[in-house]
């Protein structure tokens, strides 16, 4: 797999297109969760801004063309039916609107109803009686007079009303078990040995913290936006304080490297031995010297970052919070702007993964759509934090003087069929989640929808090969993708909370799996190591986020013990809860 990697980038480079670069490596169902769902790989989204608007494809802001707002679809209305007894009769009308009335033919699309309850075709109206206590979610689908076809995506839990559901009662497990082990001075660890009877806890994954508690921040972000309680609003505040402090700590105006700890906090043997220039390993001073901590942070790491600490500026219940969530977000900005576009190490040096021009690739003057879309989003969010006039004058330089929006469309070079680098493709997502949550010129952001779309979203050719992410089946990409760009797709989002229904159980603790001698999930042909579908996520190795990982990948994990913030879990979760297509009753 190395080898046919290199090849196919050095052909890259000699063709001079320019292929994206990677940094380091940095449940309870009610039902059969053995096999995948089955899809037929459509990569046609039933979206509601597919089609170009009468705006700028090129992202030129000086066009004087007026956009105008497309009109209302014809859709579904969303809404949660009402949890009841198993044995209790229930009556549910979906309707639809914006169509061309009458609508007709009312009828269940992906998934499966509850015994007992049918969907009448004429009416939309669900009833029935179940005896059969379980979560259900399913796609409902109608047409109307005009030959168009609307779907939704709904769920119908059977049970006891008054108590909690699954999916609830596993994000209260893993918040218990994020804030009793994985939070420390506020930053986000993973932990090995944590049931050693001997006492023996050590704090772990060190060289990507930054990342990994990037996810967790926008998770507990999102969380407090639902449940707005003081409880909800320390723990995000705690998270985003450690990014202050960590930056605060580097001495370097801007700078956070890829960790930190107390001297006394339990870490893992070994990480602290050496210190700089060995390991990029660092102690702090004055106020900070009872710190120690690691540079050479790259990307990936800041990029996880700014996720958190964008959606903490925006969605975070306290001011105090936000401000300090705006502070960091600036002086990051400022740091990659006045030092030409590259992180800059306590040391005075680049670090080995900080360049970050969108003309830069290994060294190569090549169109780099990863880098692009990093300091776009960067400098974006620092713009949207503070008001500062001159982030938002770097931001347009780079879109449209320095033509990052053509970068961005030609050189998103991230997936590449059975070569794809799944962290960086991850990366890409998180940084036009971003960015496009942030846009507000109609036709620029019409022109960064396109590119969102056809460059990470949309599957393209041959779909065994070429999986991007509406073929992913990944709750995180999916809501990312969905939420900022104003698109509808309900069997995308029918897959995004099955991968979260079928999540594993608090904790989440590193295990081997072997998939391949499974009969029931189906092989690549073309890649034997590989499923044909993405692996639930109950069947894959567990990381520091899953979802950054290959979806298909047959075998590997080791049966270490080492348990996982439980961040895979909580981010999918609290945007579910936070966008309105999962409910608290669930």
């Amino acid at each position: 797999m190395r080898i046919r990697f290199t090849y196919l980038m050095m052909l890259c480079m000699l063709l001079t297109v320019g292929c994206g670069g990677s940094d380091s490596d940095p449940g309870e169902t009610d039902g059969d969760t053995d096999t995948t769902p089955s899809t037929d790989g459509d990569a046609e989204s039933d979206s509601d801004g597919d089609a170009p608007a009468d705006g700028d494809p090129d992202g030129d802001a000086e066009s004087e063309v007026e956009w105008e707002p497309e009109a209302p679809s014809f859709a579904i209305v969303p809404f949660f039916p009402a949890t009841v007894n198993a044995g209790t009769a229930l009556s549910e009308t979906f309707t639809a609107e914006n169509g061309t009335e009458p609508y007709t033919n009312w009828r269940v699309v992906l998934g499966d109803l509850p015994s007992g309850v049918s969907l009448d075709a004429a009416s939309g109206v669900l009833s029935g009686t179940s005896d059969t206590e379980g979560f259900y979610y399913f796609v409902v689908a109608v047409d109307d007079a005009a030959g168009e076809t609307a779907k939704e995506l709904f769920g119908l839990r059977i049970g006891d009303p008054q108590a909690q559901g699954a999916m609830a009662a596993r994000a209260d497990a893993y918040q218990d078990v994020y804030e009793a082990r994985h939070i420390w001075d506020g930053w986000v660890l993973n932990c090995r040995q944590p049931d050693d009877p001997n006492g023996d806890y050590q704090l772990s994954t060190f060289g990507d913290s930054a990342f990994m508690g990037g996810q967790c921040t926008a998770a507990m972000a999102f969380r407090d936006a639902v449940l707005g309680s003081p409880e909800s609003a320390a723990v995000v505040k705690s998270n985003v304080d450690a990014y202050r402090f960590f930056q605060r700590m580097t001495g370097v105006p801007g700078l956070i490297g890829r960790s930190f700890a107390h001297k006394d906090s339990p870490s893992e043997d070994g990480q602290w031995d050496q210190f700089y220039p060995d390991n990029e390993n660092h102690r702090g001073e004055g106020e900070f010297a009872d710190y120690y901590w690691k540079g050479d942070t790259s990307r990936d790491q800041v990029t996880g970052a700014v996720l958190g600490m964008a959606i903490a500026n925006d969605l975070a219940r306290d001011p105090e919070t936000r401000q300090t969530a705006a502070t960091f977000l600036s002086e990051l900005a400022d740091h990659v702007w006045d030092n030409g576009l590259k992180i800059i190490d306590v040391d005075g040096e680049v670090t080995q993964y900080g360049e970050l021009d969108g003309m830069n690739f290994e060294g190569l003057p090549l169109g780099n759509g990863l880098n692009a879309a990093c300091l776009l989003a960067w400098i974006k969010a620092a713009h949207h934090a503070t008001g500062e006039e001159r982030f938002d004058q770097y931001y347009r330089e780079l879109l449209l003087e320095r033509d990052y929006m053509g970068i961005l469309r030609d050189h998103m070079w991230v997936y590449m069929a059975y070569n794809t680098v799944w962290y960086s493709a991850y990366m890409a997502y998180e940084n036009f989640f971003v960015l496009m949550r942030l846009e507000e010129d109609p036709q620029l952001a019409q022109s960064l929808r396109e590119i969102f779309r056809d460059t990470l979203w949309l599957n393209v050719g041959d779909t065994t090969p070429n999986r991007r992410g509406v073929k992913e089946h990944n709750p995180v990409k999916t809501a990312w993708y969905l939420y900022s760009t104003g698109e509808r797709d309900p069997e995308a989002l029918y897959y995004a909370l099955w991968q979260t229904v079928v999540f594993p159980e608090a904790p989440l603790r590193d295990r081997h799996v072997e998939n391949s001698s499974n009969p029931d999930i189906v092989k690549n042909p073309d890649e034997p190591s590989e499923s044909l579908e993405p692996l639930a996520s109950y069947q894959r190795k567990p990381d520091m986020v899953i979802w950054h990982r290959n979806p298909y990948e047959l075998d590997g994990g080791a049966d270490s013990g080492e348990e996982r913030t439980g961040c895979d879990y909580m981010l999918p979760y609290w945007m579910g809860r936070y966008y309105g297509f999962i409910s608290e009753e669930w």
